[in-house]
């Protein structure tokens, strides 16, 4: 997944074009391109990474595949029905 970062001018009162050609509104903007993020960094803009994915659990793969199975793994109720 793609990071996307916020950047801020050294003037916060700046609206226009920024590096790149990304638009800062405010001093600020967003970028995932690792060229302006880089370029940024070296130039005394605050570059801070957003948080795009939303919080997981301990469980990565529980997270993927839904809520754990919490049924229990002993015999199935129709093999005591036997006829």
């Amino acid at each position: 997944m793609t990071t996307t970062y916020r950047i801020t001018a050294p003037r916060d009162d700046y609206t226009g074009p920024g590096p790149g050609g990304i638009p800062l509104v405010d001093g600020t903007a967003t970028t995932s391109d690792p060229a302006i993020v880089g370029y940024c960094q070296g130039a005394g803009y605050t570059v801070e990474p957003l948080d795009d994915d939303p919080p997981r659990g301990d469980n990565p793969a529980a997270d993927q595949n839904g809520p754990p199975d919490t049924t229990s793994a002993g015999r199935s109720a129709s093999l005591g029905k036997r006829g």
